[in-house]
C-alpha cells in the first residue's frame, strides 16, 4: 500500500509541475511590426538582412520592452515589406474598445500604444470582459496569441 501512495504522490508531482511549466512563446518583429509565427514562415530566408535576438531589456529595443520577457526576435528584411500594420491603439478602436482597455500578447501586457502589429493578428483576438471571479479586469481586454 505505502508503494502505491508513492508511486500516486510521484506521478501528481510530475503531472503537476509538467502542468505548470508553459512553453516560452517569443515575440517576433519585422522591420518593425510584430508579426504572428504563420506570416513569419512565409518569408523567403535570402531577403533577410539581419536577425537580432533579445532575452532581456535593451536600448535598441527600448519600445518593446515590455514583450522581452520570453524573448524577442527582431528580424530586419533588405527590401522593406508590405505589410498591413496597426497601432496598439488603433486596434483598441478597431474592436470598439476604450483606450482603457488592456492588450495582451502572447499573455504578456503591452503598454505602448504606438507599437505596430501585423493586422493579421487582429483575427487571433479574442475579448476578455471584466470579470472579478476569473480574470479581476475593470475594462475589457484584448489577448492574442502569436502562434
Amino acid at each position: 500500500m505505502k508503494k502505491l501512495i508513492l508511486a500516486f504522490t510521484v506521478f501528481f508531482c510530475v503531472q503537476l509541475s509538467l502542468a505548470q511549466k508553459s512553453e516560452a512563446t517569443p515575440i517576433y518583429i519585422v522591420d518593425n511590426v510584430i508579426v504572428s509565427n504563420v506570416l513569419l514562415h512565409s518569408f523567403n530566408p535570402n531577403d533577410i538582412e539581419s536577425v537580432q535576438v533579445y532575452k532581456s531589456p535593451s536600448t535598441q529595443i527600448e519600445q518593446y520592452d515590455d514583450l522581452v520577457k520570453n524573448g524577442l526576435i527582431n528580424i530586419n528584411m533588405k527590401k522593406p515589406l508590405n505589410l498591413e500594420k496597426i497601432t496598439v491603439g488603433e486596434a483598441k478602436k478597431k474592436l470598439n474598445l476604450t483606450s482603457e482597455s488592456r492588450f495582451f500578447l502572447n499573455d504578456i501586457e503591452v503598454h505602448n500604444e504606438s507599437i505596430l502589429i501585423a493586422e493579421d493578428l487582429l483575427k487571433r483576438a479574442r475579448i476578455l470582459q471584466p470579470d472579478k471571479k476569473f480574470n479581476n479586469y475593470k475594462v475589457p481586454a484584448i489577448s492574442i496569441d502569436t502562434n
